[in-house]
């Protein structure tokens, strides 16, 4: 067992949330024990798993102190963030899905950011997505210090891929003003999270490395269900961002417009992906409109990329045909994950 005297008092505290991630999850932790700082420790949150998640966690716990296993029923992911939060000593805390992993240097990366900027919030605006992938940034480097307006409007916005992950906060910043993942919403909760975080910043740091891997296989996998009650939590999540919103500017309004009518469009595609049609005709013509309602607002914003106008005008078009294409789409992404 590796012997270590500063487990109150690591540097940052990792909380990974699990539930039936055994594949998956011994990857995870090993990522996040071979991080170039040591001072570290790993808090996972098994939710109730079913499968033998609880005896892989206790092996790994037995040869390195630093991980916490905390097992509990299955309450959710919102639940076991918070659970893994409150239970953390770090100074800061980052979150890390369970079928995810770290590059080496993530912690020091993300340290390095906080340390330099005296930010509460950081962010990595890009991850390693394919296979094969370098990191294509290393003479790039850009990091800048951004408003809580600007933070919001970025997280808003399709330049980030949604999640609480690739992000570092200063634990006592969160606890101190009760930033806790809403645990009434199963889906859209991390936007919410991250959102209200930033408007609660002084200040948001974002860099441009790559040190987290995003595990996008789970398209595949997505592409074999249906369940409408994780578009209509999605969508109760994006109005309670914009009733949140204590810091408003133009861009956050854009950006979150731009935000919930690409969802509307996700909700569409999926509904014609999956024949659903005629069962949610309703909500079907309810999200439809709302698309062809802002679209031509949408169309006329220079910070919105090209290819998002394309994806929008497309489904004003023909809904059936953005959902051939976004089968092929999905496919490919599936294939091509770390």
């Amino acid at each position: 067992m590796t012997n270590i005297n500063y487990m109150n008092n690591p540097i940052v505290s990792f909380i990974v949330p699990s539930y039936n991630f055994a594949a998956h999850i011994t990857e995870c932790v090993d990522s996040i024990l071979a991080q170039t700082i040591s001072e570290i420790e790993v808090i996972v949150v098994n939710d109730g798993s079913t499968d033998n998640t609880k005896e892989i966690l206790e092996i790994i716990a037995q040869k390195d102190a630093r991980v916490r296993p905390i097992n509990k029923e299955n309450e959710g992911v919102s639940k076991a963030r918070n659970t893994g939060l409150l239970a953390a000593n770090g100074e800061y805390v980052a979150f890390v899905d369970a079928d995810d992993y770290l590059a080496p240097d993530y912690a020091e990366y993300m340290i390095d950011l906080a340390k330099q900027s005296g930010s509460e919030f950081c962010i990595s605006l890009d991850a390693f997505t394919r296979k094969g992938e370098v990191n294509d940034v290393d003479q790039n480097e850009t990091i800048k210090v951004i408003s809580p307006e600007e933070a919001t409007a970025l997280l808003l916005s399709p330049r980030i891929i949604v999640g609480c992950w690739n992000k570092l906060f200063k634990r006592e910043w969160l606890i101190n003003n009760h930033l806790f993942f809403t645990t009434d919403l199963f889906y859209g909760e991390g936007l919410q999270f991250i959102t209200t975080a930033a408007q609660n910043a002084n200040y948001v740091c974002v860099g441009n490395k790559k040190v987290y891997y995003y595990r996008r296989n789970n398209y595949s996998s997505a592409t074999t269900r249906f369940n409408i009650e994780k578009m209509y939590n999605g969508l109760l999540s994006l109005d309670r961002i914009k009733e949140g919103i204590v810091k408003p500017s133009s861009n956050i309004d854009v950006m979150w417009k731009l935000h919930r009518t690409l969802f509307c469009m996700g909700a569409v595609v999926r509904i014609e992906t999956f024949g659903k049609k005629k069962e949610y005709l309703e909500d079907y013509k309810t999200w439809l409109k709302y698309i062809r309602k802002e679209t031509p607002m949408l169309l006329l914003k220079k910070q919105i990329p090209l290819y998002r106008k394309c994806l929008l005008l497309g489904t004003c078009i023909s809904p059936k045909l953005m959902a051939v294409l976004d089968v092929k789409r999905r496919k490919g992404i599936a294939e091509k994950s770390v």
